[in-house]
């Protein structure tokens, strides 16, 4: 049996709907205008722009992003151990790097530092938005 809903509640519910399709539509709107300033921003190699008030300005920056995944952590090994069989679970086991531990390494001195340099990336553009401050 459900319980009956307090106006306030109701109220609350209907309106946060109500936001979050506008919420929606303005995400949609963001995405099509990131893409004309992001287009004409790589092809004019401009990385600021500012509004037409100057309170606010949009950057382009080039950043490497690390090439991570969650594909080795959907499901933990010692519930999987119970229930297969030692060679099925070999074949589903894979070797990774750990990051952590090897930038550790590194900052330690017991491994040579260009090994970082070896991270593999992705190159992605980053569109932040500032604010100008006021007062």
């Amino acid at each position: 049996m459900d319980a009956p809903v307090p106006h306030h509640v109701q109220d609350a519910v209907d309106k946060y709907l109500q936001l979050h399709a506008v919420s929606k539509q303005l995400e949609d709107k963001m995405k099509e205008l990131r893409g004309i300033i992001e287009q004409f921003m790589k092809q004019n190699e401009v990385d600021s722009i500012s509004d037409s008030n100057h309170t606010g300005r949009v950057l382009l920056s080039l950043v490497d992003r690390p090439l991570a995944t969650a594909r080795y952590t959907t499901y933990h090994i010692d519930e999987l151990t119970d229930v297969l069989e030692t060679d099925v679970l070999r074949r589903c086991i894979v070797e990774v790097v750990d990051r952590d531990r090897l930038e550790a390494l590194s900052k330690l001195g017991e491994i040579p530092s260009d090994i970082l340099s070896r991270k593999s990336t992705r190159p992605s553009y980053n569109l932040a938005v500032r604010f100008d401050k006021q007062g």
